[in-house]
């Protein structure tokens, strides 16, 4: 697939999970459908140049990126459901208010770990450069 197509596909998902999630207020479901978002824009500016390279990943480093990915997800998970619980019980936050608050907190949450986890694809990533 051509690297626009994947852009154009990674800015409808972040637009459309920014929508409704003004319009409909946060779900925990959008913590899934952010990696997808963050791979299509990895694929569309060229830090995936191929998919053949997955072929090429040893076991280990499978794993790695499986229990980092997962591991990842768990932390901005517990740290977005402590944001929450802060929100709506501690702060009593309602209307606009709640809804800008609960996006500063999940993008103070999710630049970290993008950070993190962006790191280890990208160490893994100069692994099979390094073979090549």
């Amino acid at each position: 697939m051509n690297k626009k197509v994947f852009n154009i596909f990674g800015w409808v998902l972040l637009i459309g999970l920014g929508g409704s999630w003004i319009w409909f207020g946060y779900l925990d479901i959008y913590l899934l459908w952010l990696p997808v978002t963050y791979l299509c824009f990895a694929i569309s500016d060229g830090r995936i140049k191929r998919l053949k390279k997955m072929k090429k990943l040893s076991v280990s480093q499978y794993l790695q990126l499986v229990f980092s990915f997962i591991l990842f997800v768990m932390v901005a998970y517990f740290l977005i459901q402590l944001a929450n619980y802060l929100i709506r019980d501690v702060l009593h936050l309602h209307g606009s208010h709640k809804t800008f608050s609960q996006i500063i907190a999940v993008i103070l949450v999710l630049y970290p770990v993008k950070f993190m986890f962006g790191s280890i694809i990208y160490k893994v990533n100069e692994e099979l450069n390094s073979k090549n």
